[in-house]
């Protein structure tokens, strides 16, 4: 019989390489839909999967999956409110930055909420998704020992 041998698993390690992609994330949806001048819904899912990925470094798990699944939403709202900082300084003619820094939040989380409860739902939830399950993944290439009672 043999023993299959996982590598240990790093949740800190994972968490912080999660939380980077869902940040890389949102910069590119943002750029993206800037660039385009088109929201593509689609990006939330390739923000989940970002993040899902990038949580593999800790080995996966029930744990992971969560965590995927809260940093790739996170990943799309922030994706979101970025976009809405670039929208709005364009139309004001300030910088980026400027604006991020003296943007009304109370303003830019009800535009969030209404963009949430709009067709952003179906996205965010196959984000959600995509984090979890990309997240828990378990290694099938392991090296397998022999065990050494069977000889």
């Amino acid at each position: 019989m043999k023993r299959i041998r996982f590598p240990e698993k790093k949740l800190l390690l994972g968490g912080f390489a999660g939380l980077a992609a869902a940040i890389i994330g949102a910069i590119v949806w943002a750029a993206l839909t800037v660039t385009t001048k088109y929201q593509i819904g689609w990006m939330a899912v390739g923000v989940g999967a970002l993040v899902g990925f990038a949580l593999r470094i800790g080995n996966g798990g029930k744990t992971f999956g969560i965590l995927g699944a809260f940093l790739a939403l996170f990943g799309c709202v922030l994706g979101n409110y970025f976009l809405l900082i670039a929208v709005a300084s364009a139309q004001e003619h300030l910088g980026f930055f400027t604006m991020l820094n003296n943007a009304d939040s109370t303003k830019v989380v009800s535009a969030l909420w209404d963009d949430f409860l709009s067709v952003s739902i179906l996205f965010y939830a196959i984000a959600v998704y995509e984090g979890y399950k990309f997240s828990v993944f378990r290694p099938s290439n392991v090296a397998l020992e022999p065990d050494r009672q069977s000889r």
